[in-house]
């Protein structure tokens, strides 16, 4: 009986453990729900830490572009007088439409609008780099490990030993690295997608 009862408490207290370790782990958890999944009709939304404005970002974008105002509103296929107003941070009326917020960035070759708007809405963008494994499984792990390989290069050069400052070409080597890393991880999920065995026909 004493053995019995010493068998009980022991697995009553490593119980008690493992509902402790699974208590801290959910405290320590966070989760991310969208916004329009979260909260009802009645209901604000959830307060944001701001980031990029995005009609600031569109009007700097137009007046920031080298070749000015008037060679960018040619190339997007109307007059200068119009991409003015409609980038106007005064303007309450007239906007960029969706189509030509994204002849703007073409146009540019400035993208910072794209990233101000994943930004207001919690997300991040990152450069899509064709697959280059043509779905082989072992070269696309072994890009992502690659790519991974550069981005860690990139930061450890950058970031040397920690007593030095980081200037703007380092910056943009470790991010374009970066966001090749992410590319890579999303074409090995791809590639994983591909393999899924399909349901049986009934």
């Amino acid at each position: 009986m004493a053995s019995m009862r010493s068998a009980s408490v022991g697995a009553g207290l490593a119980a008690a453990r493992r509902r402790v370790v699974f208590s801290e782990v959910c405290m320590k958890s966070t989760i991310s729900i969208a916004d329009g999944c979260a909260y009802g009709a009645e209901e604000d939304f959830p307060a944001r830490v701001p980031g990029q404005n995005v009609a600031e970002v569109a009007y700097n974008t137009v007046y920031a572009f080298e070749h000015g105002i008037d060679v960018l509103a040619k190339r997007m296929k109307m007059s200068a007088n119009t991409l003015a107003h409609k980038v106007n941070l005064k303007n309450k009326t007239h906007h960029l439409s969706l189509r030509e917020a994204i002849d703007l960035q073409r146009a540019t070759g400035n993208f910072a609008l794209l990233h101000a708007m994943a930004d207001e809405l919690g997300h991040t963008a990152a450069l899509a780099t064709p697959p280059q494994a043509e779905g082989n499984p072992v070269e696309t792990v072994m890009r992502m490990h690659c790519e991974f390989a550069d981005f860690t290069r990139a930061v450890a050069d950058a970031v040397g030993d920690g007593t030095r400052f980081v200037t703007g070409n380092e910056m943009r080597r470790a991010d374009y690295h970066g966001q090749e890393a992410v590319a890579a991880v999303g074409h090995t999920l791809s590639m994983l997608r591909s393999r899924i065995r399909k349901a049986p026909q009934e």
